[in-house]
């Protein structure tokens, strides 16, 4: 009896499975916070504090799947996360693309509305290059490490356990949740507008078959909107940003203190979103479950 408490026909139950990831992320986060402390980071949305804090994070992800893996006789590729090669290969393009096209979408809706205006460059000369290429590496890390986290081992595991599609749905309401209650001036709209925008990510993940394009598509997305767009992010504007730009009239037109990803223009253009990518990719691939 107790061993099918803890065990089903092959292995360790999924949830007892979870249940270790996350004393694991919970340990190395831990400790690597507790290094991080020591560091003399900028302060506010500045691309070298979060070029840093999700470097570590990555790398803490990246330590607790592969421990999980190794007791469990799975690669990584198992869990979405391809070679190194793959991972930036053309998938992960596909995705940049994506992920440039909907920010802008958005943010021209929102233009066309009355609430964007550009009053010229806000960072010039070096300072210009300097920031694009810090901002460009973090949000690559962005995408890395809040991937490879929130959906990889996690995805792959909580759908071993209830499916894939209760697993996604799941996934992404906890990570709209996540956003909602540990960022400041959090209002619903932002989570539905991340539920959303990681229904589109799970779906993509589903149909390419690992997270390459949702790799991508992130990155590129918070890249246009915090640093090319300007916009705000939990109600600050991103150190050397790229545009001198005002967002003014309705917070529902322009996502207020939040940035346009809490516009209700972003909740259209991610439900528009979805079903292109439906349409687009039309095969599952992944994950490969034991179960399947």
């Amino acid at each position: 009896m107790l061993r099918k408490i803890f065990h089903n026909e092959r292995e360790l139950r999924s949830g007892w499975r979870l249940v270790l990831f996350f004393l694991l992320i919970f340990a190395l986060g831990y400790a690597a916070m507790k290094g991080m402390q020591r560091m003399v980071l900028p302060d506010g949305l500045h691309p070298v504090s979060v070029g840093v804090f999700d470097a570590v994070m990555l790398v803490v992800a990246l330590i607790a799947t592969a421990i999980m893996g190794h007791f469990e006789h799975r690669r990584l590729a198992a869990y979405g996360i391809p070679p190194v090669r793959q991972l930036f290969g053309r998938l992960f393009w596909a995705g940049v693309v994506w992920g440039l096209v909907m920010p802008s979408t958005i943010i021209l809706l929102i233009f066309l509305a009355g609430g964007y205006h550009v009053h010229g460059l806000n960072v010039t000369g070096s300072g210009l290059l300097k920031f694009a290429g810090l901002w460009l590496l973090a949000n690559v890390l962005i995408g890395l490490s809040e991937e490879i986290t929130f959906r990889g081992y996690f995805l792959y595991t909580l759908a071993d356990g209830i499916g894939f599609w209760p697993a996604a749905m799941l996934n992404a309401i906890g990570f709209g949740a996540l956003h909602y209650y540990t960022k400041p001036n959090e209002r619903w709209e932002d989570w539905v507008a991340v539920t959303l925008i990681t229904i589109f990510v799970t779906l993509a993940i589903r149909r390419t078959g690992n997270l390459s394009f949702a790799i991508g598509m992130h990155a590129a997305f918070d890249f246009m909107f915090i640093y090319v767009f300007s916009g705000m992010n939990g109600g600050e504007f991103a150190t050397g940003r790229l545009l001198n730009a005002e967002f003014p009239g309705s917070i529902r037109v322009t996502g207020g203190l939040l940035g346009p990803e809490a516009s209700w223009f972003c909740l259209l253009v991610a439900i528009t979103a979805i079903i292109l990518l439906h349409f687009t990719y039309r095969q599952a691939k992944w994950p490969v479950l034991a179960n399947d």
